[in-house]
């Protein structure tokens, strides 16, 4: 484990309730970037070095991106979830530091009128409705994240699982005129039904989303070393170079305020991760964006 005592010179800053988390941990801690940069020392680092044993972890930092959590005591699966969950708060008291103060202001301005025309309400209640669905919909993304890990591994129909997922997408406003040609998934995956459908939904709607409403999705799989490689291609603009890094961080979202939370890849990305899969964004060659998907194989 490091010993610098302090973070390197031009690394990102940490939040306060990040590093208060850390502190909080009873046992050593350090932060790093992906590439090794030092962010930050647990208190129980500082007070006593201990050169046990080690083990580091991957995690996605609101602000900051892929990180290297290094403690001093072996990481089960339900701890890094909680970990990860920890971290993911950190950023909450930002993303809905918005809405709140956009109601806190509404409210200001209604009670400090008098004789308030019935259009000037109407507009009011409307931002605070609004302003509360933003909050409301954080909160559930959370606790999505939250029950990350919580359904057994299962035999999944790949093609059963995204009749699930489109059938949902249907019933989308954003995802009407949009087709999805899945004929290609014939293949059996070890996973949670409910969180399968839950990453291939979140998936289509991020591609549904980019398309503006419009076009074709088109999934397929393919057997490679023992795992499913699905790929989700779609014909929107594809993704930007600066954007690629960090699809997967918890709260990034290039949506206009309101039309997303930044949540739904994050929980897709715990999901595979969870279920000893990886998942990946790229620009396809022919155009558009793809995501793709290694998951287990079933074995009987």
């Amino acid at each position: 484990m490091k010993s610098a005592r302090l973070r390197k010179a031009g690394a990102p800053q940490l939040a306060p309730e990040v590093r208060a988390l850390l502190d909080a941990l009873p046992f050593a801690a350090a932060l790093s970037t992906a590439g090794g940069t030092l962010l930050y020392e647990n208190a129980a680092l500082r007070a006593a070095p201990e050169p046990g044993a080690r083990d580091t972890r991957n995690i996605v930092l609101p602000g900051v991106g892929e990180c290297a959590l290094t403690v001093s005591r072996p990481i089960d699966a339900q701890t890094q979830r909680l970990a990860a969950l920890g971290f993911m708060l950190a950023g909450v008291c930002h993303e809905i530091s918005n809405p709140l103060a956009a109601i806190h202001s509404m409210l200001q301005i209604l009670q400090s009128k008098r004789g308030v025309t019935a259009q000037t309400l109407e507009k009011g209640l409307a931002s605070i409705a609004s302003n509360i669905d933003r909050v409301l919909a954080i909160s559930r993304k959370l606790g999505d994240f939250s029950r990350v890990g919580a359904e057994p591994p299962a035999p999944v129909a790949l093609d059963a699982a995204m009749d699930a997922a489109t059938a949902l997408l249907r019933h989308s406003e954003q995802a009407r005129d949009v087709d999805v040609d899945y004929r290609g998934l014939r293949a059996t995956v070890r996973a949670g039904r409910g969180q399968l459908e839950q990453v291939l939904f979140n998936i289509l709607l991020n591609a549904a989303q980019a398309m503006r409403g419009k076009g074709r999705i088109e999934a397929r799989a393919a057997l490679r070393e023992g795992k499913v490689l699905v790929s989700i291609r779609d014909r929107g603009p594809g993704i930007a170079a600066e954007h690629l890094g960090r699809l997967f961080d918890p709260f990034f979202t290039t949506k206009a305020p309101g039309e997303g939370t930044g949540l739904g890849l994050a929980i897709s990305y715990e999901i595979v991760q969870e279920l000893g899969g990886t998942i990946r964004a790229f620009n396809h060659p022919q155009g558009g964006a793809c995501f793709e998907l290694a998951l287990p194989l079933w074995r009987a």
